[in-house]
């Protein structure tokens, strides 16, 4: 039944996007659309659901479902809803943070090269709030995603910052907090100062590399919470590969 909801989903969705069925249009009733698939309604409510997880429809009680034009932000949390559940666990994780790798290092090369004095201002800025917040990891946090989220707002593309909100916030809300809150907040503060300094003098092998170090670690840190966390279901063997691949 999943597989044909998901094709009805998809084939609703070419309408859509085709024009066949424009913003602002009701789709089909509920009884046709039962008659063009030739199922039944549990199977189209099932595939309407999905249309609204996509952000094409909205739904009102009493009405048919309307076809909405979505944001670029409500397309990419869709898609990050829709992710999650292909990206559960370490392996999942580990996936999310290499992308997020791949992401912040074009960023931050760019940034090198462009980012201007009021955006480099809004960067000290989130860093002078973290500093604010060092012993307090909840708003920490939210002063780090400013702080990355600034980052990548510099080259102007709404592609990135979307991408930024639906993957990285996600992830990084995601992290238990470390051990020594303190300890891991002053170091990610002082590499986030040490990338700005590196940007600012338009170093950008300095900058690279600093960042490196900060996601990289953060990676690490990340990784070690999941491995301990799958100790206790299986024993000690994993503690002992972490400490064997550190040394």
């Amino acid at each position: 039944m999943a597989t044909e909801a998901a094709d009805i989903a998809q084939a609703l969705a070419e309408d859509i996007h085709s024009g066949v069925i424009k913003a602002g249009e009701m789709i089909p009733s509920e009884r046709d659309l039962c008659e063009r698939f030739a199922v039944g309604r549990t199977v189209v409510r099932e595939a309407i659901t999905m249309l609204e997880g996509m952000k094409l429809i909205e739904q009102r009680k009493g009405f048919r479902p309307r076809v909405v034009t979505p944001t670029l932000a409500q397309a990419m949390a869709g898609a990050a809803e829709a992710a999650r559940f292909f990206f559960r666990g370490s392996e999942g994780n580990a996936h999310l943070e290499q992308a997020r790798f791949f992401l912040e290092m074009s960023l931050v090369r760019y940034a090198a090269q462009y980012a201007t004095q009021a955006q480099l201002g809004k960067m000290l800025a989130a860093i002078e709030a973290c500093e604010r917040a060092i012993g307090n990891y909840p708003l920490f946090r939210e002063m780090d995603l400013r702080f990355h989220r600034t980052l990548a707002e510099v080259p102007g593309n709404p592609i990135f910052v979307a991408l930024h909100d639906a993957f990285v916030d996600r992830l990084m809300r995601r992290r238990e907090a470390p051990d020594d809150v303190a300890s891991h907040n002053r170091r990610s503060n002082d590499e986030h100062r040490a990338i700005v300094t590196a940007l600012v003098a338009r170093d950008e092998p300095e900058a690279v590399r600093v960042l490196t170090v900060h996601l990289s670690r953060n990676y690490a840190t990340y990784m070690r919470q999941a491995l301990s966390g799958a100790e206790s279901l299986v024993g000690t063997e994993p503690r002992a590969a972490v400490s064997n691949s550190e040394g």
